[in-house]
């Protein structure tokens, strides 16, 4: 694939992830690419696509230069944040300044993802302009019906997979949900770059070209094949990308509210389309760990701005 590079300045605006409708399920369910079944795990992509509700729509053409909700930092003694991880988080959200609006323009292109190692999952950086290589695959994945069988009956369709490093920290998740009375469940996990590569192909079709840089990651971009993202949802009622908007559900406000004491991070918030570089996707979480997930959002900034800002300099 030939690199491109574009400075995103007419699409600005928005949010970023997934949505399907059966077309989009068909297609992909003919090829056996990224899913053991031959079915994909989810909706087809990181895309709202057009699909999209209105109401969604209405709210990604209206923003043309979004202001984002800044989280509240997680309280001194909050039970569930220890003191080494608030001190730690607090050292971290000073290290450096958030970076300038030129450093966070989204440029395409399609270089190597700085710190890609299967080792460093936590910091390895995706956007429109890094990515993975093809070969990038981890060695840890675990079937998640299985592996959640016991704390969250049916939270998972066979055939989907994650690292086994989110195991714990997703098991304590999912079990504090349910105490609470919110029953979640997990659409789509981990996708090969193969998978990605169908995915993209398709939304490029639906919506040419230009709308799918917006609603879908390219192969190699997207966060998915790092085995440590995955499409939350509510166990019962539709898919989240056939809502409105699933964090106004109590199964999503939940997860937005407390994901990160878990370790578990939104990529892609509402209103910020031009430092995500995708639109809003309320049900897509990434797991970076308990201490990161606390230090992002304390310091009020996107995934993608604190792993620029502060864990990998040599990107700016």
């Amino acid at each position: 694939m030939l690199a491109l590079v574009v400075v995103w300045t007419a699409v600005a605006s928005g949010s970023s992830d997934h949505a399907a409708d059966g077309s989009a399920t068909e297609l992909l369910a003919s090829s056996t690419v990224g899913s053991p079944t031959g079915a994909p795990a989810g909706p087809p992509g990181d895309a709202l696509g057009s699909t999209m509700n209105s109401a969604v729509k209405g709210a990604v053409n209206g923003m043309t230069d979004p202001e984002r909700t800044v989280a509240n930092p997680p309280a001194t003694g909050d039970p569930q944040v220890s003191t080494d991880t608030q001190a730690s988080a607090d050292t971290q959200v000073t290290a450096s300044a958030p970076l300038p609006d030129d450093q966070l323009a989204c440029v395409y292109a399609d270089d190597p993802a700085p710190r890609a190692e299967l080792a460093e999952w936590q910091h390895t950086v995706l956007d429109t302009r890094f990515k993975l290589p093809p070969d990038y695959a981890p060695d840890d994945l675990v079937e998640l019906a299985a592996a959640l069988a016991d704390v969250a009956p049916g939270a998972a369709p066979a055939g989907i997979q994650l690292r086994a490093v989110v195991l714990s920290d997703l098991r304590a998740l999912l079990s504090a949900a349910d105490a609470a009375g919110v029953k979640l469940a997990i659409q789509s996990a981990y996708r090969s770059y193969s998978y990605q590569e169908s995915t993209f192909a398709y939304w490029v079709q639906q919506d040419g070209y230009e709308q799918a840089l917006r609603s879908s990651a390219r192969p190699g971009h997207s966060e998915h094949q790092l085995g440590t993202a995955m499409d939350f949802r509510s166990l019962a009622g539709p898919e989240a990308w056939d809502l409105d908007d699933w964090a106004t559900t109590p199964e999503g406000t939940w997860t937005s509210e407390n994901a990160w004491r878990f370790g578990f991070v939104m990529s892609y918030p509402a209103g910020a389309e031009g430092v995500t570089c995708y639109m809003y996707e309320p049900w897509h979480y990434r797991y970076v760990g308990r201490e990161l997930a606390a230090a992002v959002r304390a310091s009020g900034l996107t995934l993608r701005e604190y792993l620029l800002a502060h864990l990998v300099p040599d990107a700016r």
